[in-house]
């Protein structure tokens, strides 16, 4: 597919967001799955294993990865091996892990998906490694006190709300992809139309039950929020600025997606301590990443780094100040 239309990319600058439909191809969105669920596979052995869940019983990508989240004591140990960055928790070391596989170096690499990026960041593109993988079971399985927006409800926030401040000149794209079709039922984004042209809204610290930067709810104008459904393999594009969340999974089954982002080269990233990548240039070709486990090692390289010490383990702190607000409280 080409970029983006000259009506499309208007309605990215008027409302804050786009739904795109139809970006990534079946066989895109099957190889995904099956990375996938041979990493899940090899987790949820060892799991067995050690005892801490039963042998599984569903057949599928979703109802294995349910099953093993109702089980386990720590949803965190299983989810990390799923992620695409490494976690940002107090105090890293070595055992940490995420998935930096070929098919996830293949999906930030889509040529479709660099086409829209380069709609609105231009052709010098840089895949910026402020990035997830969403997979949501259903609300009903998850203990109330998960709070984390990469396995429960997203709460609201902007998404240069949550990066280091250096990167507020950053001209940064979200492109939010659906791995499985995304509805008001199973949990898709809902936005604050028009949201972006407000600047940088006050977000709260996270807290003890939970470590998520958000806007509080109070302060959003529910009247402008609309929900942003999109199927399996379409995207959603969202300004850094746009106020956005996630409804609850009331599905019977997982809903699944990927948070990328890409920026004109030479911006600042936002969270410099992970690496990001050139994945396109049209000024220097020669400079764009291709291999795969180049990529993987970078983020190995980035985590023995900073268990080392080597350089700064430290994320967004501006919002700290708040957490003394009544608002926050």
């Amino acid at each position: 597919m080409a970029g983006l239309t000259a009506d499309q990319l208007a309605r990215v600058h008027e409302e804050g967001y786009l739904v795109v439909e139809d970006v990534l191809s079946a066989d895109d969105l099957a190889g995904i799955e099956d990375e996938y669920r041979k990493i899940l596979d090899r987790a949820t052995a060892d799991l067995v294993a050690e005892g801490r869940i039963p042998p599984p019983e569903g057949t599928s990508f979703s109802e294995r990865y349910i099953e093993a989240m109702q089980h386990i004591d720590d949803m965190y140990a299983l989810y990390q091996h799923l992620d695409i960055c490494l976690p940002m928790v107090e105090r890293l070391d070595h055992s940490p892990t995420m998935n930096a596989g070929s098919a996830v170096f293949q999906l930030l690499t889509n040529p479709r998906l660099l086409d829209l990026a380069e709609s609105v960041v231009g052709p010098e593109i840089y895949s910026n490694p402020v990035q997830h993988t969403r997979i949501k079971p259903p609300a009903r399985h998850l203990p109330d006190t998960v709070t984390d927006s990469n396995i429960a409800v997203t709460i609201w926030h902007q998404d240069n709300g949550v990066i280091n401040p250096e990167a507020d000149d950053t001209d940064m794209l979200t492109v939010w992809i659906a791995v499985t079709d995304a509805t008001v039922e199973n949990g898709c984004l809902i936005a604050e139309r028009g949201s972006h042209r407000e600047d940088l809204t006050m977000h709260c610290p996270g807290t003890a039950a939970s470590s998520t930067t958000y806007i509080p709810e109070a302060i959003i104008d529910r009247d402008r929020v609309v929900p942003l459904e999109v199927g399996a393999g379409g995207a959603v594009l969202l300004h850094k600025l746009t106020e956005h969340a996630s409804l609850d999974n009331h599905s019977k089954a997982i809903r699944w997606s990927f948070d990328l982002r890409y920026k004109p080269i030479g911006q600042p990233t936002g969270r410099s301590v992970f690496p990001g990548f050139i994945a396109r240039s049209k000024a220097h070709p020669e400079q764009v990443l291709t291999d795969p486990a180049e990529w993987a090692n970078l983020w190995w390289q980035a985590r023995d780094r900073i268990v080392s010490g080597e350089v700064p383990w430290e994320f967004n702190t501006r919002w700290d100040a708040n957490a003394r607000l009544p608002i926050c409280a």
